[in-house]
């Protein structure tokens, strides 16, 4: 394939998968055969790969009535689409042309999901290698039906298949933006594209009526219509088309987006969005709940809280499912049915949600006065694992960015909410102290870094801070350690209602980091640099306002830290945020280090 066609299947060349199958051959685990294969990709490949690989591009699931049974998956076998599926009690079979990537997307399933998955290399033919009604479910995440792309059958044999419900992810023909498949990257047709692509769309493209009639046969009820929304390749809300909810998110910054604004109080937004997911099933079936709704359910049951509606669904960067509910028509004052739901889609986020939950109730019971989200409902329903908590009101950080009144509140805040964290009174750093909150962190880094002078750096580093911080008085405290703006909810003046996410925690980490990371992302989100240049800002302290250093320079007084102490942890924080990442990621990013601090 080629890497220039926005709808190639995938970032890899013929045979550039061997070194990979050859390395699992030889007994190595998923996780080292894929950050070899990342490694050895241009860094705008690697990208489209991990793209293709996020497991949120499934967070449509609990949309579906069915809870189980077989499920025939028509795309990419590679798409992270199918780990939470298999999960989630459905019994897959991907089909796929490419026998390459279906060897490699076997390494993924049963790393992944052991047993659950079947892949079988075909789809050229016009009419699919099942017989009618064998699966209960058919997701078709790529193709369509103009028949162009990985597969050459039409709708009609995805209907044949189906004996209860389908899942169609597709292009809109009026669609005003694409993903390049990279992160956050779009390509905004020019007028002249956009015509040519609504009067005679190259894939067959449709608006929502036209997929809506075209599903609506053979015993299928009218499908249910969502917009995956910016676009079906990279997208962050789930939204209704048909009803109110689950509605796009549409923050204090995009309001004074007029244009989008209008748009969307018209009805534009399902003639314009650029990407849908519909979900159909066969008359018979059409009125069944669906599976969140069964879940909304039972936490009504156990709180004894009246059941909610879903007010937004959110495919997060972070491969989970947010869902936010609440009470249609009640106050926003009103606690109850106001819950936020955290699904796991890969396996290394259940551990961290666990975490996550347990520390909600740490919080509660030993740091009361830290605002942070009362804990609710943790475990396994309808056969999908979930924590639940209540939902805090307000908006997430970066929505308040570049607003200095504010962001002097939250900062302030932040910084004698997090002052209060101390789990151990500062004393002198011992050997093991250091081995255990910067040696074994800079070996982690090290060992993922790839670079050979991001290496030795590294080394240099381990040496030189062990001489400036053993001895040092050190605090240890309860740690965040991925203390964001968009982990910060915030009241319209910027005060700071609740500390969100904390599946990254540490009972007894370094002391500082948490507030120097929040600083340090404020100036990213604010400036739209890069993580690099943030740091250096607030590193060298020379570009620091006013109320940035009364932050930080109250949480050192409060938690004893020393200047010298502090400047060191400083110049340490591309390495800690680093191994934070490593110790949380499911796999590493290639040059990551190298590619965001220039270390």
């Amino acid at each position: 394939m080629t890497t220039g066609d926005p709808t190639a299947p995938a970032p890899l060349l013929p045979g550039e998968f061997a070194p990979a199958l050859a390395a699992a051959a030889r007994g190595a685990d998923f996780r080292t055969v894929l950050e070899e294969l990342l490694i050895a990709l241009p860094d705008d490949r690697a990208d489209r790969l991990m793209h293709l690989l996020r497991e949120s591009r499934g967070s449509w699931f609990p949309l579906m009535s069915s809870r189980g049974g077989d499920l025939l998956f028509l795309g990419n076998a590679l798409s992270g689409s199918i780990t939470p599926l298999a999960a989630y009690g459905f019994r897959v079979t991907a089909l796929d042309p490419s026998a390459e990537r279906g060897a490699f997307a076997r390494l993924r399933n049963e790393a992944h999901a052991p047993g659950r998955v079947t892949v079988i290399t075909g789809g050229r033919e016009e009419r699919l290698p099942f017989d009618d009604r064998s699966f209960d479910v058919v997701v078709q995440e790529d193709g369509l039906p103009g028949r162009a792309g990985l597969f050459a059958h039409g709708i009609d044999e995805v209907m044949r298949v189906s004996r209860g419900e389908i899942v169609l992810t597709v292009d809109n023909r009026l669609g005003y933006k694409r993903s390049s498949e990279r992160r956050n990257d779009f390509h905004i047709p020019s007028p002249v594209e956009f015509l040519r692509a609504a009067i005679a769309p190259r894939r067959g493209e449709r608006t929502v009526g036209g997929y809506r009639r075209l599903l609506e046969r053979h015993g299928f009820a009218r499908p249910r219509a969502f917009s995956l929304y910016p676009h079906r390749q990279n997208f962050t809300f789930v939204v209704g088309l048909d009803e109110p909810r689950p509605k796009l998110g549409i923050g204090p910054k995009e309001k004074k987006n007029r244009v989008k604004l209008f748009a969307n109080a018209v009805g534009l937004f399902p003639v314009f969005t650029p990407s849908f997911a519909l979900i159909g099933a066969r008359r018979e079936l059409a009125r069944e709940r669906t599976r969140l709704d069964r879940i909304l359910l039972e936490i009504a049951r156990v709180t004894g809280e009246p059941l909610p509606a879903v007010e937004q669904l959110v495919g997060t960067r972070g491969n989970t499912a947010v869902i936010h509910t609440s009470i249609p028509g009640a106050s926003e004052s009103e606690p109850r049915g106001r819950w936020t739901l955290h699904v796991p889609l890969c396996p290394k986020n259940i551990p961290q949600l666990e975490l996550h939950y347990r520390t909600l109730e740490t919080l509660r019971k030993q740091f009361p006065t830290v605002p942070a989200p009362e804990p609710l409902v943790h475990g396994r329903i309808d056969d999908v694992w979930l924590s639940c908590e209540r939902r805090v009101p307000g908006w997430t950080a970066p929505q308040i960015s570049g607003d200095r009144a504010k962001l002097a509140n939250m900062l302030g805040d932040a910084s004698r909410h997090f002052a209060q964290l101390v789990v151990r009174e500062a004393a002198p750093m011992t050997d093991l102290d250091y081995e255990v909150l910067v040696g074994t962190r800079i070996d982690l880094v090290a060992r993922h870094a790839a670079v050979p002078s991001t290496i030795e750096r590294l080394q240099r580093m381990r040496v030189e801070f062990r001489a400036r911080l053993i001895g040092r008085n050190v605090a240890r405290v309860l740690h965040h350690a991925d203390l964001r703006g968009k982990h910060v909810q915030v009241a319209p003046d910027g005060r700071v209602l609740g500390y969100l996410d904390w599946g990254t925690t540490e009972p007894a980490g370094l002391p500082y980091f948490d507030l120097l990371h929040l600083v340090v992302h404020e100036r990213k989100q604010e400036h739209r640099c890069s993580a690099g240049d943030a740091w250096r800002i607030v590193r060298d302290r020379r570009g620091l306002r006013e109320y940035e250093e009364r932050a930080l320079s109250h949480y050192r007084r409060t938690v004893r830290l020393d200047d010298e102490t502090a400047r060191a942890i400083e110049e340490l924080y591309p390495v800690l945020v680093a191994a934070m990442a490593e110790k949380n990621w499911d796999y590493s990013r290639p040059r990551w280090l190298h590619r965001q601090f220039g270390i």
